[in-house]
């Protein structure tokens, strides 16, 4: 499986920061077990504890997985097996006076099952570089896990621990990786049926010809956190009523689909440990037209498979 992605969306136009990680071996965590050595003196001589730090982590999953008290490495397991599939989404903007169509880029071999800019070996338009221009095009990047948010339970887990120090391979964006930990307390379990909604956009809503790419793949993720609150100073409190499901219209679909989850207008990142692409993706060139009854038009849908 690869390892070594984000799961946490990097949505474009959503504004989403894209957290980068690179898993660890399944080690248990690492802590100073060595006895410091006796001091002979009349009043303590050594440096006082380090205070606490704290973070939230959530696993999503049935209820009967999700405990009242747990280990870290526990918690990923039972992420694990929470969250298997996801989707992965790439949209481009056409450039500017494009008359082409997306068959003769799959002949040419420019869309092909990678997802990489069928665009990049045209000219810039500008003395700008094709590095950026390519960056203006890609307007959307997303991994989409797939929920189930009519059967699925979430469980908010505060974690307690002390910092550890960064090794040469152990990037510490992850709570559950950051700390050395003391304990683990679940705040809250609840069904996500309960949980208040919000919405969001995916597609572009600005008129013009696009090309989306999707591939389907199984994923395994890690529990998810709040990258802007990653680690904080004093124990957080939970209210049910801040987390929300985060909801999407996809294309031209008439039902909406679960994305993903905010806590207080913070979106919950759930990094991945590694994934395996289906051999397969799918190009969509579609145009968008405010003036339309149908904002969302579909031009031409083609299945490609890796070479």
């Amino acid at each position: 499986m690869e390892s070594g992605r984000t799961i946490a969306i990097d949505l474009i136009p959503l504004g989403f920061a894209r957290i980068q990680w690179t898993p660890f071996p399944g080690s248990p965590f690492l802590t100073n077990s060595s006895p410091s050595p006796a001091i002979s003196a009349p009043y303590p001589m050594d440096a006082p504890p380090a205070s606490p730090l704290y973070a939230l982590v959530f696993v999503v999953g049935p209820e009967a997985l999700l405990p009242a008290s747990a280990t870290a490495e526990q918690l990923e397991l039972l992420q694990r097996s929470g969250i298997g599939s996801a989707a992965a989404l790439r949209i481009f903007r056409t450039p500017g006076g494009w008359q082409g169509s997306l068959d003769e880029l799959v002949a040419d071999g420019l869309a092909d099952a990678s997802g990489h800019d069928p665009f990049l070996a045209s000219p810039p338009a500008s003395a700008q570089s094709e590095g950026a221009v390519g960056r203006r095009r890609l307007i959307c990047d997303a991994l989409v896990p797939h929920f189930e948010p009519r059967s699925d339970w979430i469980g908010v887990y505060l974690v307690e621990g002390d910092p550890r120090e960064a090794g040469p391979t152990e990037p510490l964006a992850h709570p559950l990786r950051a700390l050395a930990i003391r304990s683990i307390r679940c705040l809250d379990r609840f069904a996500l049926r309960e949980a208040e909604n919000e919405t969001c956009w995916f597609y572009p809503t600005e008129d013009g010809t696009y090309l989306g790419w999707e591939n389907q793949r199984r994923v395994e993720t890690l529990p998810g956190f709040l990258p802007e609150r990653v680690l904080l100073e004093e124990p957080p409190t939970f209210e049910r009523a801040d987390l929300h499901v985060l909801w999407s219209l996809m294309a031209d679909d008439l039902a909406l689909t679960c994305v993903g989850f905010t806590l207080n207008g913070r979106r919950i990142d759930w990094p991945l440990r590694g994934s395996e692409p289906e051999p397969f993706a799918t190009w969509t060139a579609f145009r968008v037209d405010s003036s339309a009854e149908a904002s969302y038009g579909e031009l031409a849908n083609i299945t490609v498979f890796q070479a």
